[in-house]
Order: C-alpha cells, then sequence, then structure tokens
C-alpha cells in the first residue's frame, strides 16, 4: 500500500513540475503580405499554429527563387529551367528523428534537372553542419523523387526550449552553386 501511495505522489508530482515549465514568450504570427514586402515568403499565413511539434522556417526570397507553395514545401527555381521542393524546420518528431532541425529537398512536378550527385550542403548559423541522413516515408517516393533528407538533432532542456535554440538561427542550403536561405519563425520585422 505504501508503494502504491509513494508511486500516485511521485506521479502528480512529476505531472504538476512537467506543466509548471516556464513558457517563453512567443511573437505574432507576422502578416504575409508584411512578410512579401520584406521579401519572406512563410509556409502558410497560420505558421505558427504547431508549435512545439513543428516550427517550420520561413524562406527569404532574397535572389527571386520562389515560385509557390507545394504542400509542406518550397518550390523555389532551381538552376534556369528547373524547380525544386525545399522543406526546413523544427520537427519534435520525424520518424527516427528526435527534437532536430530538418531540410528535406526533393524534386518537384515540374523539374526538368535531377538532383542525384549534385553537391548539397546545409548549415544552421548557430548549430553548424547537418549530416545526411536515411530517408523515411514512402520509399517509391523518395526514390522517384529523390529526396535528400538533412538533419541537425538539438539539445533541449525542455519543450519550450527550442525557442531559445531557434533564436536568431539562419538555415542555409546550397544546391550546387544555388543558395536558398530559411529564416526562424521567430523573426522580428520592423
Amino acid at each position: 500500500m505504501k508503494r502504491l501511495l509513494f508511486l500516485i505522489v511521485l506521479f502528480v508530482v512529476s505531472c504538476s513540475s512537467t506543466s509548471q515549465l516556464p513558457r517563453p514568450e512567443i511573437q505574432s504570427e507576422i502578416l504575409a503580405s508584411k512578410l512579401n514586402s520584406h521579401g519572406i515568403a512563410a509556409i502558410n499565413p497560420t505558421y505558427k499554429k504547431s508549435y512545439y511539434r513543428i516550427l517550420p522556417y520561413l524562406l527569404f526570397n532574397e535572389s527571386g527563387t520562389f515560385n509557390e507553395i507545394q504542400g509542406d514545401f518550397y518550390n523555389v527555381k532551381f538552376n534556369v529551367n528547373s524547380n525544386l521542393n525545399i522543406m526546413p524546420g523544427f520537427w519534435r518528431d520525424y520518424g527516427k528523428y528526435k527534437n532536430s532541425l530538418i531540410v528535406l529537398i526533393a524534386m518537384s512536378r515540374s523539374s526538368t534537372l535531377p538532383i542525384k550527385g549534385i553537391p548539397i550542403s546545409v548549415e544552421s548559423s548557430k548549430h553548424g553542419v547537418f549530416e545526411k541522413k536515411k530517408l523515411i516515408g514512402n520509399s517509391q517516393v523518395n526514390k522517384s523523387q529523390q529526396r535528400v533528407l538533412f538533419v541537425k538533432m538539438l539539445e533541449l532542456e525542455n519543450r519550450y526550449d527550442v525557442l531559445n535554440k531557434i533564436n536568431d538561427d539562419v538555415i542555409t542550403v546550397k544546391i550546387g552553386e544555388q543558395v536558398y536561405t530559411f529564416l526562424n519563425p521567430e523573426i522580428k520585422l520592423d
């Protein structure tokens, strides 16, 4: 009986301490029109709706490469006559990858150039170089779209710590000679 009572008390204490974690302040979502006027594209107008499970990064369209949103991907120009899809962001759970910055790159329906064999590098300004990792999901889709996955695992003190980790972070994706820049979703605009 004492053991059962001890377990119940331990459970209640652990649950209450988890709910007492300090929550950092989240900046309000920036209107798409304001982002666009600064050359920034968001994956959708409510890009913060999945906090703290997913934090999608924003595309800085400095060189005019953005075409459109295709599902969870930014469709961007690649070289002269081709396009690619890029999905950057933080995922608490992406298959076997936990608490990680993820960049998934794939050919789109309108891609004319293969990405297989082209040098690709991904780097976070705060966390360094990403590692190329084994793909998850539908192997047929992964193969047909020549998908490439890059991962950078983060050490988090609690589920809210991700905001501290991404604050002022920039992810740079270099595919061949083309460079794409992605800004953390907690950016502040004038």
